[in-house]
């Protein structure tokens, strides 16, 4: 039986994250649905990370794609943020954030959003500062980081296991 997802194969050398970042995150003036589902996303996190009290020393995004929005509230609660991904291109996309790269996307619309979701603060380029600051390590693929054990099919359940171990 054929499955509708992608292949993992194709979707290493077709995936492009620009088109996808300009595609799902270019968050303007209009009312499109990208725009309502990004939104949403950030008035959740920003609910989870900031309202709800979600934090702790050591943030592992797992599957992090080139984006930045999941971490921009995630960087008021945490101390330390590793961003992990599958690909190289992703990887490259958010290295290209970190480092200032004048080629990198553009996230001051979503910034100045979530800015203003947690009562402005402090203003976006602050924001992505600070974010910057808690991202303490280039990102890299799941099983390189911060060499944890196993490789990415296991690394879920190992984070699980050692979870448990410290709450129990």
């Amino acid at each position: 039986m054929e499955s509708g997802f992608t292949s993992k194969d194709t979707y290493l050398s077709h995936f492009n994250p620009r088109d996808y970042l300009e595609k799902y995150y270019s968050f303007g003036s209009s009312d499109s649905a990208e725009n309502q589902v990004l939104s949403l996303l950030l008035k959740n996190l920003f609910k989870i990370f900031c309202l709800d009290g979600v934090k702790g020393d050591l943030l592992i995004d797992i599957g992090s794609g080139p984006t930045i929005y999941q971490l921009l509230s995630a960087c008021e609660s945490f101390k330390e943020i590793i961003a992990t991904d599958y690909t190289d291109q992703n990887l490259q996309e958010l290295e290209k954030w970190l480092k200032k790269d004048p080629g990198a996307f553009n996230w001051s619309m979503v910034v100045e959003y979530v800015c203003e979701l947690e009562g402005n603060r402090v203003k976006g380029p602050e924001k992505e500062e600070k974010l910057r600051r808690a991202i303490k390590q280039k990102p890299q693929q799941p099983a390189e980081a911060r060499g944890l054990p196993g490789d990415h099919r296991c690394l879920g359940e190992q984070l699980l296991h050692d979870w448990r171990a410290e709450v129990l």
